[in-house]
């Protein structure tokens, strides 16, 4: 009798410590922007579910230099859960088995736009104006820095790779956006948060002086938002805390919590499934990225 008491009790001492043990997850962000900001902003929705989960949870964040570096960090299996774009996600789906639990919502609307924007100063009115300039995508992988726009140009029967004379890839959105401000690019394809010329990249990343010199000539089809998504093993292993974490990410809504809006301009995400993306897979596919 004493030795099975003992044994209970040696077993309910493991059970306390396991569950004192906080779960180690890591959370990957993808690299829209200047590094820097967006790792200060990465950090604190890390703290911020730390707090929520009171030392349960312990939280890693990780910042790639490029948009694929999110996709082969959850394929090794380094990452349980990533903020993917669009595009990123249905390759991260395809390939590591990551889950979208949710999407972002801007201003009203679970997606948004491609747009193609030019100097005002510049005398391109439209799309057609474009051929024999030269254009700044951000990313292979950036749904509205490349996918979509391209998408667009081959549905109207152009093909960029003749279209242009020189394409370039900036890497960021920001960087694109100078790109065209500074005159290195005659256009750039970004982001938009409406298809009215009023919110996008450049009145984001640009003074209010230099955003004025900035148009947008072209909004593609709308984008849905950018997800929260979860590495598949983990969600298997940890259904609860998967589901737990991502409630806390929902309950951050501007403006009582701004974490998601300094991230990455969220106001709010709201919950997603795997067949929200097909657009963007007839994207690709239009693109000629996937044949």
């Amino acid at each position: 009798m004493k030795r099975l008491l003992f044994l209970i009790l040696a077993l309910l001492g493991l059970g306390i410590s396991l569950a004192q043990a906080p779960v180690k997850v890591r959370l990957g962000f993808n690299p829209t922007q200047n590094s820097d900001q967006l790792k200060a902003a990465a950090q604190a929705i890390a703290d911020y579910i730390e707090r929520e989960f009171k030392g349960t949870v312990e939280v890693e964040i990780f910042v790639p230099t490029e948009y694929r570096g999110l996709i082969e960090a959850m394929k090794a299996g380094k990452l349980e859960f990533a903020f993917f774009p669009p595009d990123g996600y249905v390759l991260a789906h395809r390939e590591a088995g990551a889950e979208a639990l949710l999407k972002s919502v801007r201003n009203g609307n679970p997606y948004y736009w491609s747009a193609i924007i030019v100097r005002k100063d510049s005398g391109i009115k439209r799309i057609e104006d474009l051929e024999g300039k030269t254009i700044a995508w951000v990313d292979p992988l950036s749904a509205a820095g490349y996918v979509f726009p391209r998408a667009a140009l081959v549905s109207r029967g152009i093909n960029p790779d003749t279209f242009f004379a020189k394409q370039v890839f900036a890497g960021k959105h920001d960087a694109a956006v100078l790109a065209v401000l500074n005159k290195s690019v005659d256009a750039a394809a970004t982001f938009a948060n409406d298809d009215k010329n009023k919110s996008g990249a450049w009145t984001q990343f640009l003074r209010p002086e230099e955003a004025r010199q900035i148009t947008a000539i072209f909004y593609s089809k709308p984008i849905p938002g950018d997800t929260f998504s979860v590495a598949k093993g983990f969600l298997a292993k940890y259904p609860n805390l998967a589901r737990g974490i991502a409630a806390a990410i929902q309950r951050c809504k501007a403006p009582q919590c701004n974490l998601l809006q300094n991230l990455y301009r969220i106001d709010y995400m709201i919950p997603a499934k795997d067949s929200d993306y097909d657009v963007v897979r007839e994207a690709r596919r239009i693109s000629g990225q996937d044949k």
